[in-house]
């Protein structure tokens, strides 16, 4: 799939993220290593997307906290990522991307 990337410089120094656009609500670019691994979207059928729209609806946790227990309980760094107030603008570009769901037992074991 297709996604816009923009680099840009901010305080810290050139930075690339993914950006899905000002209109896409409940979906996330999740990053491991601060690298572009999965993508999240509560409007599709998937198993792992359906396990984290149903701890949203229930109020039980927040996009956040689930990949904050799922980085404690795995040893990963996954994060979410947003534009900075201040940045220049270098770069947008069309990227090729395969980004899978978040692993499937990764969600199970949260919710238990």
């Amino acid at each position: 799939m297709k996604y816009l990337q923009l680099t840009f410089y901010s305080f810290t120094g050139i930075k690339k993220i993914i950006d899905l656009g000002d209109f896409s609500y409940a979906e996330w670019i999740v990053y491991d290593n601060d690298v572009p691994k999965y993508h999240i979207n509560l409007y599709t059928e998937l198993k792992s997307d359906m396990m984290i729209n149903s701890i949203l609806n229930k109020k039980e946790n927040t996009i956040e906290g689930i990949l904050k227990n799922i980085n404690t309980q795995y040893g990963t760094k996954l994060s979410l990522t947003t534009r900075p107030l201040i940045m220049l603008l270098k770069k947008e570009e069309l990227v090729e991307l395969d980004l899978g769901t978040l692993p499937e037992q990764w969600v199970k074991n949260i919710i238990q």
